[in-house]
């Protein structure tokens, strides 16, 4: 069992960041209902600006004893994986749509389990576009046609996404079938799906379980921004995508947006998001893998 995290820490400006990703990588590692009784967990920081990686990998060691944590910076700075599971296992080739791509490698014992395409994704923001669907729906195909070209090269097409898409679940970006063509129903995303007489492989998007009224053990979004066009304040940026090879692998119920890091609460005591750490909630999902 492997818990994923994405995590956008808004290149560290919090005051306490450091301390959230801490709590947040440990209270992982050690709940078996999210990473099993080995606590394996990976972990991606998109956007952490000046935060140390070897201070990090010192503090995650530090307060979270009982396994060997690691971290590592992508070249472009614009990611920080980090994790438990056996790093020799994941094979990083490069940044690609401004995204980090790897292959994941896991073992069972002696027995190696199937390799899957693990993308960790943070798209380009709509904000100042004169047209958010076109530029959405624009990097979201630039997205695909990446993840497809992978697909092939590795003749491996169980794939996962994860991390800030930039747009919600239902954007065109998402749901069209010339872009990612993610589906929020399991059953339908086994596809494939054609039209006009084109055969478009499915996404499966768990995150649409979550949309919705907030209640105990329910965010409805990881990020709060009141646009004036709109009645939608809570956004479901960020997300997590699984082609069908995967899709049973996913434990029902388990991605979700985190509003707790351990002890501390990620949210204000209004409800709103905790800018000490980010201006975005984590997200995560486990896998039988």
């Amino acid at each position: 069992m492997l818990a994923i995290a994405f995590w956008n820490i808004h290149e560290a400006r919090g005051a306490d960041v450091m301390q959230g990703v801490v709590a947040l990588a440990a209270a992982l590692s050690g709940d078996q209902n999210l990473s099993g009784p080995d606590g394996d967990v990976l972990v991606c920081l998109g956007e952490p600006g000046p935060l140390d990686k070897n201070q990090l990998e010192q503090q995650l060691n530090l307060q979270a004893p009982g396994h060997q944590w690691w971290c590592e910076k992508s070249l472009s700075g614009r990611f920080i994986t980090l994790g438990t599971i056996n790093k020799g296992t994941l094979s990083f080739s490069g940044e690609t749509c401004g995204c980090l791509p790897t292959t994941v490698s896991r073992v069972n014992g002696q027995n190696e389990i199937s390799p899957y395409e693990l993308w960790f994704v943070h798209l380009m923001s709509p904000i100042n576009s004169d047209n958010a669907w076109m530029l959405q729906a624009a990097v979201a195909r630039e997205l695909r046609q990446a993840v497809v070209d992978r697909e092939i090269l590795r003749s491996n097409s169980a794939t996962i996404a994860i991390g800030d898409f930039n747009m919600p679940p239902y954007s065109p970006g998402m749901t069209d079938p010339t872009t990612l063509n993610a589906a929020a129903c399991r059953t339908a995303a086994r596809g494939p799906r054609t039209v006009r007489a084109q055969k478009h492989d499915y996404f499966f998007n768990p995150m649409w379980e979550i949309l919705g009224s907030r209640h105990a053990d329910q965010q409805p979004g990881s990020f709060y921004k009141r646009y004036a066009n709109s009645a939608i304040f809570w956004h479901l940026y960020d997300q997590v995508l699984v082609r069908p090879e995967l899709v049973d692998r996913v434990f029902p119920g388990s991605a979700r947006v985190i509003t707790m890091a351990g002890a501390f609460s990620l949210l204000t005591s209004r409800g709103g998001i905790d800018a000490r750490f980010s201006d975005h909630l984590p997200i995560t999902i486990s896998l039988a893998i």
